[in-house]
């Protein structure tokens, strides 16, 4: 534990000593000398403490300290929050107001997102406003402040996953090893301040509500469902996790029901209710807090401005390079490649893994982690906290050992990439991670390493 406490102080001592003001300015290349080596001695801290680690909620905590004061580390989305929380305070509407905009906090919006306008929903564009009242603008002390609402979901999750873990029949150890402590999860949350800290918290409590079989199962969908909207206002990417409410709230359900009531019908009919109290809620919020369905505006950001983790990215950046296309058409046409993917994936996970009533409930866990799985890797961009929309929920759906692998190597490799994407792009760094990911890739398969508990997997 305190190895990975050593691991986390080098990067937070790095991030904040080459730290030139608050603008932003590449980093110097010796930075990424310190924090590789800071972030790979935090991962192996946590690989060596296991799934059987009786203290991952002390660790989580213990971990987080060093990073609640650092500037935002390996991504400038915290001085966004910040500067729409502005905007909103100052009477703006972020939805038709550019970012770069806001007076001072606007100098600091990452260069991508200086000339659009806000690409969140309602309920996240609000926080950042209280954010913003709460520490009267300051520019240091209103992108620290975000932390706070992440910080509420860690604590929140430490409380729902041994919960969900209990449903599932695993011991709460290894969810909490694998979900809470992980450090992909605590670096960029805490440390890199996203907001999907808030949505997957609320995702989470979906889930847990989903396993309510009252009603015949109808108040755990429904439940779930308006959770699900209130989590899309924060992020939208948080419908994909609608299929996992419906497939967990009919496995709950099924046993219950006489069989005559396990259908497809029936099960059309939940998911369809569902669907409309999540679309309600999310609607609901967009009308009490007055701001809409801005976010819609084609003024706003696109994820496919930035270059990220994803090869539809880098065609988009080389297309945009050479001026092949209008940058209009460009995002139109790869969003579009991007949709029908997702779509694809989905659709296969759900034939494979989903319901088949009457006879059997499938494997909800894989259909609720796989959905977002394949938003994250799919969409038009990928970065490294992308994956925790899925991390601290693998180990419910009891992935065979191949999976397990695979699901080990994209948390170190996420781990430990934002570090060099401070000094290089990120196919640069991908490419350079690609011997060292095989070669552990190849350690993993060939020594046919446990990574969750042998009770917890259905190896």
């Amino acid at each position: 534990m305190l190895a990975g406490l050593a691991g986390i102080l080098l990067v937070a001592t790095a991030t904040t000593l080459d730290t030139d003001g608050l603008l932003e300015v590449g980093a110097e290349p010796w930075r990424a000398l310190v924090t590789l080596p800071g972030h790979a001695l935090l991962l192996w801290a946590w690989w060596k403490l296991g799934p059987r680690w009786r203290r991952p909620r002390l660790t989580a905590a213990l971990w987080s300290l060093p990073m609640l004061l650092v500037p935002p580390m390996h991504s400038r989305d915290a001085y966004s929050y910040a500067a729409q929380g502005w905007l909103l305070r100052h009477g703006h509407d972020p939805y038709t107001v550019p970012s770069g905009d806001a007076d001072l906090p606007g100098l600091l919006v990452g260069v991508h997102w200086f000339e659009t306008t806000s690409v969140y929903p309602p309920l996240s564009l609000k926080v950042f406003e209280w954010v913003t009242r709460l520490t009267d603008s300051d520019l240091y002390w209103t992108a620290i402040a975000m932390r706070v609402p992440n910080v509420l979901a860690l604590v929140a999750m430490a409380v729902l996953l041994p919960m969900l873990a209990r449903r599932a029949r695993i011991p709460s150890s290894t969810v909490l090893w694998a979900g809470l402590s992980n450090p992909l999860i605590l670096v960029q949350w805490v440390g890199g301040i996203h907001n999907d800290a808030v949505m997957v918290a609320l995702i989470a409590w979906a889930f847990l509500a989903a396993h309510d079989a009252a009603w015949r199962g109808w108040r755990g969908m429904l439940l779930g469902g308006a959770l699900i909207g209130i989590a899309m206002s924060v992020k939208q990417s948080a419908a994909l996790a609608g299929l996992g409410v419906v497939a967990l709230a009919w496995s709950a359900a099924a046993p219950h029901l006489p069989l005559h009531l396990r259908t497809w019908w029936g099960l059309a009919r939940r998911a369809v209710a569902a669907g409309v109290v999540a679309i309600a809620a999310f609607a609901v919020i967009a009308w009490v807090t007055g701001l809409g369905l801005g976010w819609r505006n084609p003024t706003a950001g696109s994820p496919l401005e930035a270059t990220s983790n994803t090869p539809i990215s880098w065609v988009a950046s080389f297309a945009r390079f050479h001026e092949l296309l209008p940058e209009e058409t460009i995002v139109t046409v790869l969003t579009g490649v991007s949709f029908g993917l997702v779509l694809a994936a989905v659709v296969v996970l759900v034939l494979r893994a989903g319901p088949r009533p009457p006879t059997s409930a499938g494997r909800p866990w894989l259909v609720a982690s796989g959905s977002l799985l394949a938003f994250a890797v799919l969409g038009p961009a990928l970065q490294p906290w992308y994956l925790t929309w899925v991390v601290p929920f693998v180990a419910l759906a009891r992935p065979r050992l191949l999976w397990q692998h695979a699901w080990l190597l994209a948390v170190v490799l996420a781990g430990v990439i934002p570090a060099l994407q401070d000094v290089m792009a990120p196919y640069a760094a991908m490419a350079l991670l690609a011997f060292p990911g095989w070669l552990l890739w190849r350690r993993l398969r060939r020594d046919a390493t446990p990574v969750l508990e042998r009770s917890a997997t259905t190896v």
